[in-house]
């Protein structure tokens, strides 16, 4: 095999190495790449106006790496308090600019820099108000944190230090465009608990009910400390911090909400019309069976006072009414579409002043029960103080997700199943002026299988309303008996023939006669539509080489509602093979990014000069054991050409396995030729292209459901299709195509990618020379409860755990083909 490796560490026969080794260093076109720079993230203001510009912070350094962690209930934390997450990504810069109104001027375009680069601040949390004029983020120090809010039209940054907690979640949301909910570390003035010698041993009991399964968690509270220090670095207090203008000077005041003790919050918000609070938190006891996101959960609802005091504006909290209750999730079972019993996923809807929704399991969430509906949606009203349920809609299936607009009189649920990978979107019209969820119509609007790519019509879009919630962008035309509602559907990959090739759609539903309205199909890039128009808006220019996206729609009314005019302003993103993506502003009902009116927003240069000169192919090839045509992105170094079959190239064949229900799903392509590389340090195999390597990134390794068979056993055959989907793959490239040399094939993969890699060394012969493994589990039986998208236990079909476990098929033989397996220094190899 080539390489590029200058320095060669020494090497030892140790088990544990070479304590006096130092870290090798690979040659600088490698290091280039590792050390590139990363583009900036983009945020756009609701109002379309202004968009920031995120700096990120790069690699992490090694001290940073090195630091000391407190592990518990699944999380890993710093132990210095104001870092909450260790190991996190950040930003380290601000820079906001002004949009144009128009996309085909760039007048009134300024840029302000908020906050300057510094790699010692970690810049977190950014949040817009609704109306569009200020940005609200967190400031981490290694000893202090920062509330900060930028007031954009002034030009100006205002801070506080207070010491946030975002453990949990983020600790900062909006109340109105000048108040702030924010989650204040309750313990931070206190030492962290200590461990002490135990005086009686931990035991653990069974109560004697059926086993059910139980997923593998690292990090998990294991006695009393532990419990202790999840509570310690999750505890918070709920405060208010306001924008206060004195005497032409601005400055932030906060205020703990009085009568809402501390408490382990996972999440919080206030309700559209900003009177009511909805809490979601961890109640004691702990589990010590699986991580903090399974563990008990509470939802009460408390009515949020304010009076004024002294010239201050002090609040508190009144108890109305708790929502829901749930038991620790411990023991699941043993399938897939398993739901927790109870209410659960509370929040607040919009167009209704305080109303809050929550979903309920009809069959206590096991979906091996045989009933007709599994899940209901329902409301509570302020009105009823919220007692009374009110039932918007019963589904078939679990539910998945639900929008409202903010008229509050349409709601869009979509519903989801496993097993039959079948996904239903349904709408549901309130009518009368309030509007009433009592009187209502509900309508199927789409269906489709959702494993495969080709049938996506694409997601509905979200934008900010007045009161600030999330709804869908829509356009609203009233006239006489008529009353037509579009929705915006925008696909971010449009797949297809011939690639990815996103689309932006516009589907227009008749409302005034939904319960009239015939069933028919709309075809939509392979999805079928039970009503509705659909009319095409914009799609990414394939056919000149190439790939776009779009970034955000801007809308300047303040709200969800879309003007029905001639202009449709977008944020579109544009690259190819050789061009990193950049930003445009442009009008796609004007000129569809022609170029030609769109406003450059970003100049980003080429991240990548040690790999200019690749080449990219979509390759399709099928595999023997059932002719499943299969697809690869194939990457070729620069000065190698895919026709020319002169010089062999080595081959890096990096995949990850999917399993399908479906043998057509599994054969989608699932990407684009004219794509820009993402080369992501640690995790991008690109790297061996300056090392001359052919890459062949992300080849189709399905595993497909026999024909018939429950899709849950799709492994019984797991070792048969992983082989031959590999073999299918490397005999197109060195036997078809003759461009690489069957000699020297190297295999690597993450994870269950890892898992792959150790497998196909195993059981494919010599298709590989060598392989890379990162992260690996190679012994299933240590794992007995279900691994990936296995459901089955151990006991359940022990062949299976034993033929797909690398462990039990190893031999020790020198002429073995070599692997190389590594994982994090603190990751528990013990259970691989």
């Amino acid at each position: 095999m080539t390489g590029g490796r200058q320095e060669k560490a020494k090497s030892t026969s140790g088990v544990r190495g070479n304590l006096d080794e130092e870290y090798c260093f690979p040659n600088k076109n490698v290091a280039s790449l590792v050390d590139a720079k990363e583009a900036p993230a983009l945020l756009i203001s609701p109002n379309g106006k202004y968009l920031a510009h995120l700096g990120p912070s790069g690699l992490k350094s090694l001290q940073e790496m090195s630091e000391p962690e407190v592990r518990t209930a699944g999380l890993r934390l710093s132990t210095d308090f104001t870092k909450s997450f260790a190991r996190r990504n950040f930003y380290i810069s601000l820079q906001i600019e002004s949009l144009p109104v128009k996309p085909d001027t760039i007048s009134k375009r300024e840029k302000f820099q908020v906050v300057p680069e510094n790699i010692e601040r970690r810049l977190l949390h950014f949040k817009w108000n609704s109306a569009g004029d200020t940005l609200a983020f967190c400031e981490f120090y290694k000893s202090k944190v920062y509330l900060n809010v930028c007031l954009v039209e002034k030009k100006k940054l205002i801070r506080k230090e207070l010491r946030l907690n975002d453990t949990l979640c983020s600790p900062l949301k909006w109340i109105d465009t000048e108040k702030i909910l924010v989650l204040k570390a309750a313990n931070s003035t206190r030492t962290p608990p200590q461990r002490s010698i135990r005086s009686r041993p931990t035991t653990d009991f069974h109560d004697g009910k059926e086993a059910k399964l139980a997923p593998t968690f690292q990090d998990l509270i294991k006695d009393e400390y532990d419990e202790e220090t999840f509570t310690y670095y999750t505890q918070s207090q709920l405060a208010v911090v306001s924008i206060a203008n004195n005497d032409g000077k601005s400055n932030l005041i906060c205020n703990d909400i009085r009568r809402i003790p501390p408490a382990i919050y996972i999440d919080f918000d206030t309700s559209p019309n900003g009177r009511y609070l909805k809490l979601d938190e961890l109640p004691a006891p702990f589990s010590r069976m699986v991580s903090y996101k399974f563990f008990a959960r509470r939802t009460t609802v408390h009515k949020l006072l304010a009076h004024n005091n002294n010239k201050e504006t002090q609040y508190k909290g009144e108890f109305v009414r708790e929502i829901s209750k749930l038991d620790a999730d411990e023991l699941s079972y043993s399938a897939y579409d398993a739901r927790r019993k109870g209410r659960r996923s509370c929040w607040w809807s919009e167009g209704h002043g305080a109303l809050i929704c929550f979903v309920e399991a009809l069959d206590d969430g096991n979906p091996n029960t045989d009933i007709e509906y599994r899940d209901r949606v329902c409301a509570l009203q302020e009105n009823d103080a919220f007692t009374k349920e009110v039932e918007i809609i019963k589904l078939a299936s679990g539910f998945r997700q639900m929008g409202v607009l903010e008229t509050g009189d349409l709601a869009i649920v979509t519903e989801r199943w496993w097993k039959t990978k079948l996904e239903q979107t349904w709408l549901v019209y309130f009518k009368g002026g309030s509007p009433n969820l009592l009187n209502k119509t509900q309508v199927l609007l789409s269906e489709r299988i959702y494993e495969d790519k080709y049938s996506d019509p694409g997601n509905i879009q979200y934008g900010t309303s007045r009161t600030g919630t999330k709804c869908p962008l829509h356009i609203r035309k009233k006239f006489g008996e008529q009353d037509d509602v579009s929705l915006v559907l925008y696909n971010n990959e449009g797949a297809g023939e011939e690639g990815y090739i996103p689309f932006l759609d516009i589907i227009t539903i008749d409302l005034a006669n939904l319960e009239n309205i015939s069933s028919r199909s709309s075809s939509n890039n392979g999805s079928a539509f039970n009503i509705g128009d659909v009319t095409q808006i914009w799609e990414s220019n394939h056919e000149a080489g190439k790939f776009e996206r779009i970034h955000a729609i801007l809308n300047s009314s303040g709200s969800t509602f879309l003007s029905d005019d001639d202009s449709l302003r977008v944020l579109i993103s544009q690259e190819s093979p050789e061009q990193p993506p950049n930003h445009y502003l442009c009008d796609l009902k004007t000129n569809k990014m022609s170029g030609r009116n769109a406003v450059r927003i970003t100049d980003y240069e080429h991240p990548y000069p040690a790999i200019k000169g690749y080449s990219k192919h979509i390759i399709k090839y099928s595999r023997s054991l059932d002719g499943v045509t299969l697809s690869a992105t194939l990457y070729l170094p620069a000065g190698h050409d895919i026709n020319d079959k002169g010089q062999k190239l080595p081959l890096f064949f990096w995949a990850y396995p999917r399993s399908f229900k479906s043998a057509s799903a599994a054969s989608r392509l699932t990407d684009s030729p004219f794509r820009f590389p993402e080369i992501i340090p640690f995790k991008s195999p690109l790297v061996w292209l300056t090392l001359g390597f052919a890459i062949l990134d992300g080849p189709a390794i399905p595993i497909i459901a026999t024909a018939g068979d429950d899709p849950s056993h799709f492994n019984d055959t797991f070792v048969e299709q992983l082989v031959s989907s590999a073999e299918a793959a490397v005999n197109y490239l060195c036997s078809d195509l003759g461009i690489c040399d069957p000699d020297r094939v190297a295999v690597g993969g993450h994870s269950y990618g890892g898992f792959m890699t150790a497998n196909l060394l195993i059981h494919s012969g010599n298709l590989f020379s060598c392989g890379i493994a990162r992260s690996g589990a190679y012994n299933r039986t240590l794992t007995p409860f279900g691994f990936q998208r296995e459901k089955r236990t151990f006991w359940d079909a022990p062949e299976v755990y034993a033929k797909m476990s690398p462990f039990f098929q190893f031999t020790f033989k020198y002429e073995s083909n070599s692997i190389s397996t590594w994982w994090g220094r603190r990751e528990q190899r013990d259970i691989y």
